[in-house]
């Protein structure tokens, strides 16, 4: 198969270069007017997740969480003629740009207003215009401090703090080139700086557009990097800027590609994204390297250039086609997590690592085949002395030192088991950026004086439309209770609504700021209702009245810590909006266990627990029938009627959750905090799969369960010593650093092939001598290990430049792991072969499935109908060769 691959492709040189010409060029404009950037958080949840669909609920119900732009400062004196006034006009600045839909500070704050001829309320501007003397500012501090309302939302008395709240319109958001536009109305603080002191800026707006920023930043610095880096190394080795330069020519086709495809297929980039274009160079690089060096090889060996590229297709084609699978396969994993982000990661990553496999099995034998054969100085690589000696000490520890490979092996295995016990699993939004960076020390600002800036919600399904209007009480204790958290900001709710209507019904006498009774909310509700568009009561409030919403802000702390807190405020929190439903539930167990007249009794003893549940099982039974219904609200008896008819039992428990609100945590921070979560769980299932299936190649390959073993044992030890570096230098686990493991697993797993692809060539030639099969694929295929190794070593180690903590340490811990490989796979797995020596040659030596490449034919250059020049320096060369050749 492979022989007619090679005729194919030498064949068809012209029209396989301008088919890759067209591709290429179709992808590249892609590239330039497609691709977009996500700046949206909470993606890795799948979309049938819980915690996506409540987020959904909140968006649908109460709009986007994620539109609030925060400028903060701290100066003592902000009552000062001068500073209020630059505080009041950089708030105009602000709100004079398009993407500002408004402005909420103490210089840019409103008051409800009473209207009594109307009977509505309306907003009244508390500062109508720019304050010309301190007495007009004096007073104005006066009805704004004298609001409890602001206290804490706006600004902090102790700490001399205030806050600006810029609210930014969604649609711009949606976009990565026209949220930029925020870039400028940040900008605009620096003219108020020298007045106001540093302008802090954060909210959910800014951190998106900052952080893709630096990831667009980072996408092409990395790319000129990568090429940087793997051109050095190239050159290092091979001494010739030929083979520099048309090994970059493959990487900078495949880097058009990926791009290309990211946009062709409608992706953006991510996170996760960016770092696809570089990982395609360090990949494509070794396919490069494997193919070059064997080409070297055949024109050491006998000097043919046609039938050496003939050869490299034939010898390496199927060999490398099984690595990048292999790596494919570990990208690939990403697809079975079920979350829409990863799943675009791992289809683009795996289609793009099999497309740099035919890229490099075209391309590069092409241009080879124009160039000029090799001179014995590009062939002194394949002599270095350095790498003959370090592979003939590789040799004498697999032959003579054994034991010290099976102790050092073991002694690698219990300390790693030690240290992965001490890794700890985190993940938050900002823990990916420097502690210095300005976003993080811009958010700890808003953390110290304010409590937090990520968005966190309580979605309350109260169950009936308006119910809340009798238990405004419950809401405002659990709103005390959350207020106890040092970890949340001040919360608004429908509570702080009627208090704010209450006072603002009572003249605006900060007194009555707080809960009406209901005879006075009777009286207030004919102003609610005539200006209801006005308050903005859908804040609080969604359009059926059922849902109402707690909003606040939480710190940027890790996603497990997210969910303690919400594992151990939710029983609370459940007791204090329903009170009486541990009662309830108890009652209903025994009416459950109970019959005739004692049942009865029970079912009477569970309406006077709780009147609501009777009220609710009236409605049921009515079924909408207004004159049913008045029957059973004047004579209880005709209720109690039902209690032993058939689905009584099942009608009061929905009576009975009908009485229950339920609550729903949601907003950024949870999505966020959940979608850690779920990677973790999943990630390691999905390095499970590609363990699974890169084992069931090797079973195809070898047809022997003992190979299977072998491949993949040198494999886990790379695995289980980066896990324990993590554990023993408190790396935590968290998305990035999981990716580490699909990732070197698929990379480490190509050398194994390699090694055995020769090794059972050797066996099938030489049977009975299994030192020397063994020898001689370390031999001839360490030099290539150990190039493509270093050169994915330092590739890998270039991510440490990043400025995001995730992607440092995900090159820093792939590098390490693919360096524990490299010594693993040319130590432990030549000394497990001949551990295995006769347990494994038989069964070694069936046809496999699928044939790695055929060992017996030779290429015949007559077959070959190429360009008569070439072919005629073919043929002369022929004839000076030796027979067999």
């Amino acid at each position: 198969m492979w022989f007619k691959v090679s005729q194919l492709i030498l064949r068809n040189r012209i029209t396989i270069l301008v088919s890759i010409f067209l591709i290429t060029s179709y992808f590249g404009y892609f590239a330039l007017t497609n691709i977009k950037m996500d700046n949206t958080y909470g993606t890795m949840l799948p979309k049938d997740s819980q915690p996506k669909k409540d987020y959904e609920l909140l968006k649908k119900s109460f709009g986007g969480s994620e539109s609030l732009l925060i400028f903060a400062i701290k100066t003592e004196n902000i009552y000062s003629l001068e500073k209020f006034n630059a505080w009041y006009d950089f708030g105009v600045k602000v709100a004079s740009f398009d993407a500002i839909d408004s402005v909420f500070s103490e210089a840019h704050i409103y008051h409800l207003q009473k209207d009594t001829v109307n009977e509505k309320f309306f907003f009244d501007k508390v500062v109508k215009h720019r304050p010309q003397t301190q007495e007009e500012v004096d007073s104005l501090k006066k009805i704004i401090r004298g609001n409890p309302f602001f206290d804490g939302l706006i600004y902090n008395k102790e700490t001399d703090a205030s806050l600006m709240m810029a609210f930014v319109n969604e649609e711009i958001m949606s976009d990565m080139k026209t949220a930029k536009v925020l870039f400028d109305v940040e900008a605009s603080a620096d003219a108020y700086e020298p007045i106001l002191g540093e302008i802090r800026v954060s909210g959910m707006p800014h951190i998106r557009v900052a952080v893709g920023k630096k990831l667009e930043g980072e996408l092409g610095f990395f790319i000129a990097l990568s090429i940087g880096v793997t051109s050095l190394i190239l050159f290092l080795f091979f001494r010739s800027i030929r083979v520099v330069l048309i090994c970059i020519a493959v990487v900078a086709i495949g880097v058009i590609l990926s791009l290309g495809s990211i946009a062709a297929f409608g992706y953006k980039l991510s996170i996760l994204m960016v770092l696809i274009p570089p990982l395609i160079i360090v990949i494509s690089v070794p396919n490069c390297i494997y193919l070059i060096t064997k080409y070297h090889q055949e024109i050491k060996e006998h000097g043919l250039k046609i039938k050496g590229l003939s050869r490299i297709i034939q010898k390496v084609g199927v060999a490398s086609f099984l690595t990048n699978l292999t790596t494919a396969l570990g990208f690939g994993t990403f697809i079975f997590t079920n979350s829409e982000r990863l799943f675009e990661f791992g289809v683009v990553a795996s289609i793009n690592i099999m497309a740099c496999f035919v890229l490099c099995l075209t391309v590069l034998p092409i241009i080879l085949s124009y160039s000029k054969v090799p001179q014995t100085k590009h062939l002194k690589h394949l002599e270095k002395q350095w790498l003959t000696y370090f592979v003939e000490k590789l040799e004498y520890l697999s032959m003579y030192r054994r034991k010290w490979v099976y102790a050092g092996t073991g002694l690698i295995a219990v300390t790693a088991v030690i240290g992965i016990l001490q890794i700890k699993t985190t993940g938050n939004i900002t823990g990916d950026l420097p502690q210095n960076d300005p976003i993080t020390t811009d958010l700890k600002f808003i953390e110290e004086n304010f409590g937090g800036s990520i968005p966190f919600d309580l979605l309350i399904d109260t169950k009936d439309t308006n119910s809340f209007f009798r238990r405004f009480e419950e809401i405002e204790r659990v709103q005390k209770y959350l207020n106890g958290f040092d970890q949340f900001s001040k919360s608004l709710s429908a509570a702080d609504g009627v208090k704010i209507v209450n006072m603002a019904y009572s003249g605006n006498d900060s007194s009555r700021y707080v809960i009406p009774s209901l005879t006075k909310l009777g009286k207030i509700l004919p102003y609610l209702m005539n200006s209801a568009s006005q308050t903005g009561s859908n804040a609080f409030l969604d359009s059926t009245k059922i849902i109402t919403r707690i909003t606040m802000q939480i710190k940027d702390i890790g996603s497990y810590e997210i969910q303690e807190i919400i594992d151990s405020v939710t029983p609370v929190i459940d007791t204090i909006l329903n009170p009486k439903h541990h009662n309830t539930d108890s009652v209903y167990q025994i009416i459950l266990k109970e019959s005739g007249d004692k049942k009865l009794a029970q079912v009477k003893n569970l309406f006077n627990l709780n009147s609501a549940v009777s009220f609710n099982l009236k409605r049921i039974y009515a079924a909408g029938d207004q004159n049913k219904m008045d029957e059973f609200m004047m004579d209880d008896s005709k209720i109690y009627s039902f209690y032993d008819k058939a689905g009584f039992n099942d009608s009061l428990k929905k009576a009975i959750d009908r009485d229950r609100w339920e609550v729903k945590y949601t907003g950024t921070s949870v999505v966020a905090s959940n979608g850690t979560q779920y990677l973790v769980s999943n990630l390691f299932s999905s390095l499970a799969i590609a363990i699974i299936l890169i084992g069931l190649i090797m079973a195809v390959l070898f047809r022997a369960w003992r190979m299977v073993l072998i491949s993949l044992v040198p494999n886990f030890i790379p695995l289980l010593t980066t896990a324990a570096i993590m554990g023993y230098f408190g790396i935590p686990m968290k998305p990035s650093t999981l990716l580490v493991f699909s990732i070197a697993f698929g990379i480490s797993v190509d050398d194994t092939i390699h090694f055995l692809a020769k090794f059972r060539q050797e066996l099938k030639t030489h049977e009975h001598d299994f030192r020397r099969c063994v020898l001689v694929a370390l031999r001839e295929s360490g030099a290539s290990m150990i190039y493509t190794s270093i050169i994915l070593f330092f590739s890998f180690l270039m991510f440490t430049f990043s400025e995001f903590g995730g992607t440092k340490a995900l090159g820093l811990l792939i590098s390490l792991t693919l360096g524990v490989a490299m010594f693993s796979n040319l130590i432990v797995l030549p000394t497990l072969l001949l551990w295995m020596d006769k347990k494994i040659t038989n069964k070694a030596l069936r046809e496999p499935l699928l044939q790695l490449y055929n060992e017996e034919e030779d290429i015949e250059l007559d077959s070959l109908e190429i360009e008569r020049t070439v072919k005629k320096y073919e043929e002369e060369d022929a004839k000076s060769q030796p027979d067999g050749e």
